[in-house]
């Protein structure tokens, strides 16, 4: 058998690993109601999850100037991880998932939209960082597509496949080459992964998956 010590499984975070919506949902409705914003629901909420800060303060706060979105983006932060703290979850058989990848020595990477500081926090309230090799987050002047070549150049892996919830991370996985397996169980719709070499409908189903596209 094939060693896989070499082949690197990239994960997005929120929505693929994390369920985001228990404790970012609270923390936007509270950011967006101190700038006297009321009323917005849940759903626009979560549409804005995976995409980058400057993508969400055009969709959400058009009307803040720079400094403004920075200062909102601060709180939304800081609100995120008073939240967190009692309000957190994996989804369903993630960390068995994590752990049998672990077992079959699939080297482990999380590249997401957010900050290291964000993902670290995330990792370690959901006790999953044992699990990670490698942390990708988002860098300034960079989409996905661009971080997920940075982490790949900083890999070099014989193999990679990116695992994920978003249009987002499917279009980082083709401009890098890469097979994609879309995860419908997340916050992103089904139609915007169309080009998904693989849909799972759970995270138990993510190991099959990894191993019948890079082996």
């Amino acid at each position: 058998m094939d060693s896989v010590q070499n082949k690197l499984v990239v994960f997005d975070l929120d929505g693929t690993l994390n369920r985001t919506d228990l404790y970012s949902v609270p923390a936007h409705r509270t950011a967006f109601e101190e700038l006297g914003m009321f009323g917005i629901t849940d759903e626009e909420i979560i549409s804005n999850f995976g995409a980058g800060d400057s993508e969400y303060l055009k969709n959400m706060v058009p009307h803040l100037d720079p400094e403004q979105g920075r200062q909102h983006l601060a709180r939304v932060a800081e609100l995120e991880a008073y939240f967190i703290k009692e309000h957190h979850g994996e989804y369903e058989g993630v960390t068995e998932m994590l752990s049998t990848l672990k077992g079959l020595e699939y080297r482990i990477a999380v590249c997401s939209n957010s900050s290291s500081q964000y993902i670290r926090m995330v990792l370690d309230v959901l006790e999953l960082s044992r699990f990670v090799d490698e942390i990708q987050e988002l860098v300034e002047g960079k989409d996905k597509t661009g971080t997920l070549s940075l982490l790949l150049n900083h890999v070099h892996p014989d193999a990679a496949v990116m695992v994920g919830d978003r249009f987002y991370d499917m279009d980082a996985a083709i401009e890098n080459g890469i097979p994609f397996i879309g995860c419908a169980y997340g916050y992103g719709k089904e139609e915007e992964m169309a080009a998904a070499n693989v849909m799972v409908n759970s995270a138990r189903d993510i190991v099959k998956a990894v191993q019948g596209l890079i082996g």
